[in-house]
């Protein structure tokens, strides 16, 4: 539950009057925005309202709260603190005031998921007999996920995303889904042979390298960033013996791999339960020759909307579709 939200000191000016609504909601769009200018065309208000708010806001609050940065308006320390609060407050009393309540079998609401293609494959089937089941005009846009997916539930343009990210991100609220380690992937007839492979083998065989958004980690600063083959563990076990892996093709996403793999001699590391679902008998799945470990896939959305009931309806058809327990 959040907690009170109070100014900086009882003697701060402005300190008696409070945080109002609308200045809240300016606070949240300014996080989001970076820029007066825009955050006034999210609130459908003039910019000269939403700097009055500001300035209200620092009396309040004893805080500058922004400042100019090289990027846009940089939030000070106070803001971060404040956001996870002011949006679980917004959420709850946005759902407060809602009067439209939820019912798939009497709803016209199109919702919105962004996740890989691979995930899409996993829930179009589920999410189409979902529709079916509920005899009414709801819908789904199942979209490729990219880096902008965070600003996207933020501005509600997505409903969900899924991603495998490391930890929790700010401002979102998440469930895990399952977790996702990796193989590497040769077809069936491979020249290689049999036995398990190995490092010198990383080396002398071309990899399919899968460029796009199969491999999101979260970095020190909780932000979720591609990671190509160069830059992940196998790159870093080739260097400890002075190797370095040769890149035969760059492909956007998994299925394009295996689809490579299958015509081709190259390897590609893919995400298991990808490699097992979609490799078929053309394939065979190889462990690492190096530690791995796996990563959380998470189901994510913005936490002002934890109390929609549309949402909670999906979440559980999506944690159905593509979960451990599904």
């Amino acid at each position: 539950m959040f907690t009170a939200l109070t100014p900086a000191s009882s003697s701060s000016p402005g300190a008696a009057g409070g945080l109002q609504l609308h200045q809240l909601r300016t606070l949240d769009a300014l996080y989001q925005e970076r820029s007066v200018t825009a955050a006034a065309r999210r609130l459908f208000i003039t910019p000269s309202a939403v700097s009055h708010n500001l300035r209200k806001l620092r009396a309040t609050l004893g805080d500058e709260l922004f400042r100019r940065g090289p990027h846009g308006m940089e939030p000070t320390e106070r803001v971060d603190d404040l956001i996870p609060q002011i949006r679980e407050a917004l959420g709850i009393l946005d759902h407060a005031l809602s009067v439209r309540r939820f019912d798939p079998g009497d709803s016209d609401r199109r919702f919105r998921i962004s996740c890989l293609l691979s995930l899409r494959m996993e829930l179009a089937p589920m999410l189409a007999a979902a529709v079916e089941d509920a005899g009414s005009a709801i819908s789904f846009d199942l979209r490729q996920i990219d880096d902008s997916f965070e600003a996207d539930l933020e501005s509600e343009r997505a409903d969900l995303a899924i991603a495998t990210v490391d930890r929790p991100l700010p401002g979102l609220s998440s469930t895990l889904l399952r977790h996702e380690d990796v193989v590497f992937a040769v077809r069936a007839d491979h020249p290689r042979g049999s036995g398990p492979l190995t490092i010198a083998e990383l080396a002398h065989w071309r990899h399919v390298d899968i460029r796009a958004t199969d491999f999101y980690r979260a970095t020190a600063r909780d932000r979720p960033v591609k990671e190509t083959m160069e830059h992940a563990e196998i790159a870093r076990s080739l260097a400890e013996h002075g190797l370095t892996p040769r890149i035969g093709i760059i492909v956007p996403d998994t299925l394009s791999a295996l689809e490579v793999v299958k015509a081709t001699d190259m390897i590609a590391l893919c995400p298991r339960r990808v490699a097992e679902t979609h490799g078929g008998p053309a394939i065979r799945l190889l462990a690492p020759p190096y530690r791995t470990s796996s990563t959380p896939m998470r189901l994510m959305w913005s936490v002002r909307r934890d109390r929609d009931e549309g949402l909670r309806w999906l979440r559980g058809l999506v944690e159905k579709a593509v979960g451990d327990s599904g």
